[in-house]
């Protein structure tokens, strides 16, 4: 049974009241603690000492300004970060992050750039240990303390840093990290106040007993004296040390039920080490979380750091058509922001890959989000290449956050199936409505780059990449079928979906149709064909799409056809009846069909 869930203002109304009532009625601070003397010894800085930020380079993303740059560690070289500056003035509420152990700066690049979007400023910074030469300290047992020593004086610099640019609010400073980043992110609130909130993912509050606990020879060659005397050096540098005097800044402790790196019971003595206000949470899958840990954390941050919604999840979508010209340079529209009206068990714990670039072109990176199934499967799960249709120019970079497209994802990777969800781009050349569609190949060359892409991933990934299904939405029509409509479809390309497919279009040449594909293959051969037809669509779209159907039956092409006379374009996403619903299983059963053992 699935957990009942707040819809998420009413969770951080919540939050916000019982950070509040925890913050009032926390007892009295208790004698000071000699590690947390140590710990304060280990990590003052001398506030005089200069930052020397110097910028690598400087690019946009968007409306998003992202700086690559470097800045003085106290202990020595120089620390890399990421800085985002969201548009406008400021001053901007900040976050800074802290990866995992084998983790980098970019390892919190996308999510930072959502958060930018909704205003708020992002610093992340190598750890010591990932650093180029000659600025790289080690992780090896006799070095550890210094390295986390470092860790902790550079990130207090950091803050430093976000504290004197004019453009962010220092009175609103947050902190977020992952694995060893959150255990050294403990120990962090214990000294620096100025961060209010913290968000601790997969951490441990008693890293130094791992030397303790560990097997033999994990320490090297150190004698059973010199492993004491490394675990005392480490003791101070404990999160659990940092949390124990985090109030008030609060705390919001993220962990998952898989978790092999950290056991529950080291979970929980970490949560109960901490100062109040503080909140705890555990989620399906392993040590990397998944989205609704993500959206947790950043609804979380807004209630402490206060900035505009990370996109919303709930609420009414409102009946759009997603190519209407008045939606170009507009606003998210409210079907963007919908989900799918089929909601299952789980869809919201799948494991998420995110911006894997799979294309470059001229400067440009395209990227996918792969989402993947049941992290207990053993067996590699079959791949969904999602492509999506026309979108308004604002919302192409956004298209892999929206949850019109990511809902998409999740509820077919709930049914055991790994889904790409690419980003395309845009087959436009011009604003015009003439110009929409002459791009067309090219976006066709990007949906072979991903299918050749993600089946590569099947070297890395828990993927098949000899079970590939298209499913294309809209106007994807025009580029999303036409592997599946070549003189010889791959093998690997078991089956492909459309659902309320455009298929011709000012712009696409006669000879470049879908409907011209088809008449030059040998039909029967093409791969199972699923297409899905809207019956309140616009005449046109659906005058194209019955061309194509006669056409395929004609030749015998392996068609099947599912007519919703009453529903209009986007369904699955306006349309909340139960002939939705029952499509997106009927959909999910073809794919079991073809693509499941």
């Amino acid at each position: 049974m699935s957990r009942p869930r707040l819809p998420l203002h009413v969770l951080a109304g919540v939050l916000a009241l019982a950070s509040t009532a925890a913050a009032r009625a926390a007892p009295p601070p208790a004698a000071e603690d000699p590690r947390l003397v140590e710990l304060r010894r280990l990590t003052t800085l001398d506030a005089r000492a200069a930052l020397d930020v110097r910028t690598v380079q400087t690019r946009k993303v968007g409306d998003v300004t992202l700086t690559e740059l470097t800045y003085a560690s106290p202990k020595g070289g120089r620390v890399p970060a990421f800085l985002l500056i969201p548009p406008g003035g400021g001053p901007f509420p900040a976050v800074l992050f802290a990866h995992w152990r084998r983790g980098s700066k970019n390892a919190f690049l996308d999510e930072a750039l959502g958060l930018a979007r909704a205003g708020v400023a992002s610093l992340l910074i190598d750890a010591p240990h990932v650093r180029p030469e000659p600025w790289r300290a080690s992780l090896h047992a006799t070095e550890l303390p210094d390295t986390l020593v470092q860790w902790l004086v550079d990130l207090r610099r950091g803050v430093d840093l976000l504290s004197a640019r004019r453009d962010v609010d220092g009175k609103r400073l947050g902190f977020v990290g992952h694995g060893l980043g959150a255990s050294v992110g403990g120990a962090l609130s214990g000294v620096e106040p100025r961060l209010r909130a913290y968000v601790l993912m997969n951490g441990l509050g008693d890293a130094s007993t791992s030397l303790e606990l560990a097997p033999p020879g994990r320490a090297g060659t150190l004698s059973r004296e010199e492993v004491a005397a490394l675990v005392r050096r480490l003791e101070p540098l404990d999160g659990a040390v940092g949390v124990a005097h985090a109030a008030p800044s609060a705390l919001f402790f993220q962990s998952g039920r898989a978790d092999g790196q950290v056991p529950l019971a080291r979970a929980r003595a970490f949560v109960d080490a901490a100062t109040e206000p503080k909140f705890a949470k555990r989620y399906e899958g392993g040590h990397e979380l998944g989205d609704a840990a993500r959206r947790d954390r950043l609804q979380w941050l807004r209630t402490h750091l206060g900035f505009a919604d990370v996109f919303r999840f709930h609420g009414p979508p409102m009946i759009a058509t997603p190519t209407a010209p008045g939606l170009v340079g507009a606003a998210i529209p409210e079907w963007a922001k919908a989900r799918p009206v089929l909601t299952l068990p789980g869809m919201d714990e799948v494991r998420v890959r995110r911006g894997l670039t799979y294309a470059r072109e001229e400067g440009r990176e395209y990227k996918l989000d792969l989402y993947l199934p049941d992290v207990a499967s053993r067996e590699p799960a079959p791949v969904v290449v999602l492509v999506h249709g026309l979108l308004p120019p604002a919302l192409v970079p956004l298209v892999r956050d929206l949850p019109a497209f990511s809902g998409q994802a999740r509820w077919l990777a709930a049914q055991g199936l790994a889904v790409a969800l690419v980003e395309l781009g845009s087959p436009a050349t011009g604003p015009e409505p003439a110009r929409w569609f002459t791009d067309v190949p090219r976006m066709r060359e990007r949906v072979d780059a991903a299918l050749a892409f993600v089946r590569e991933k099947a070297a890395t990934e828990p993927v098949d990449g000899e079970r590939v299904c298209l499913m294309a939405l809209s106007a994807g029509g025009l580029w999303g079928l036409t592997p599946a409509l070549r003189e010889q479809p791959p093998a690997w390309l078991r089956c492909a979906v459309a659902w309320y497919p455009l298929l011709e279009a000012p712009g696409v040449l006669q000879g470049a149709r879908p409907r011209d594909a088809l008449v030059a293959t040998e039909a029967r051969k093409l791969p199972p064909l699923l297409v899905v037809r809207a019956g309140l669509d616009t005449p046109a779209l659906n005058a194209a799409l019955d061309a194509f159907t006669r056409e395929a039956r004609a030749r015998g092409a392996p068609l099947t056809l599912v007519e919703l006379p009453e529903a209009p374009h986007a369904f699955e996403l306006t349309d909340d009846v139960e002939g939705s619903r029952e499509t997106m299983r009927q959909t999910a059963r073809f794919f079991e069909e073809h693509l499941l053992p």
